[in-house]
């Protein structure tokens, strides 16, 4: 579907990409750069669509049948609107109703400020998307950025990970944090959590940040803490604390009052 209102064309040998709208001439012109392809990410939000934990599984049949879904959708879309635009991908879906992040790749020569111009190609489509697709996109949520941003904040990785970026290809990916695990593409769980039967032999497990999952030592009424599970707590002793704690703030509370 082209776009009525906005289309983009790069004059042959000219090395100027311009901007028609509507049946006007040209209401601005860009010099494009022809040093190297480009990469541009972007994100929008779909409130009318439900998010599922099978959403993080790439494997799974639920993944794979939206991705084919909004590829169908965007890539005629933008091949219309946007010269020299070579392909477009999926990176995940995100918890948010349904948040969609992707990237797309554009050959030489590549408009100078084509963000600007991508991010009103995705507005538009934003605007028409629930008449012709029943699709209701937030466009305030519409977020468009060049390579020279950050790979990381598409990834969306939670607390239990660490984003890190390969120096190499400049892919970016979430790697959990010792003790924590990714199981078909879940948000990063902690291994005790995951495996409940971790810890043997009456262990109780715990995640040492730096260290990973320690199994120490539980009884009736006492258990190892620490960690190395060095050291030795039982009830009395935690009761005993407790009954000194309360005294020692009573004993204060009483000072202030009486001075």
């Amino acid at each position: 579907q082209v776009l009525p209102d906005i289309i983009i064309r790069t004059e042959e040998g000219s090395g100027v990409t311009t901007v028609h709208q509507g049946s006007d001439q040209a209401n601005f012109a860009m010099p494009t750069n022809p040093g190297r392809a480009l990469m541009v990410f972007f994100s929008l939000r779909v409130t009318n669509m439900i998010f599922s934990d099978d959403l993080f599984n790439k494997s799974s049949p639920e993944y794979k049948a939206l991705e084919q879904r909004f590829l169908e959708l965007l890539v005629p879309y933008l091949q219309s609107n946007l010269s020299n635009f070579e392909k477009m991908e999926i990176l995940n879906f995100r918890n948010g109703s349904i948040v969609v992040n992707s990237r797309m790749r554009f050959g030489k020569p590549v408009p100078r400020g084509v963000t600007t111009v991508v991010y009103l190609i995705l507005e538009d489509f934003c605007n028409t998307a629930y008449q012709t697709m029943n699709l209701a996109i937030d466009k305030y949520s519409l977020d468009v950025e060049s390579d020279q941003a950050d790979p990381c904040k598409f990834q969306a990785c939670n607390e239990y990970a660490e984003c890190t970026v390969n120096r190499w290809s400049g892919e970016a990916e979430c790697v959990c944090n010792a003790g924590y695990f990714s199981v078909d593409g879940l948000p990063c769980q902690s291994i005790c959590e995951v495996q409940p039967d971790f810890c043997m032999n009456d262990g109780k497990c715990d995640i040492i940040p730096g260290q990973g999952a320690i199994c120490c030592r539980v009884g009736e009424n006492w258990w190892y803490r620490g960690e190395h599970c060095e050291e030795y707590v039982s009830e009395p002793l935690v009761v005993g604390i407790a009954i000194a704690s309360v005294a020692g703030f009573l004993m204060v509370a009483s000072g202030v009052i009486f001075f």
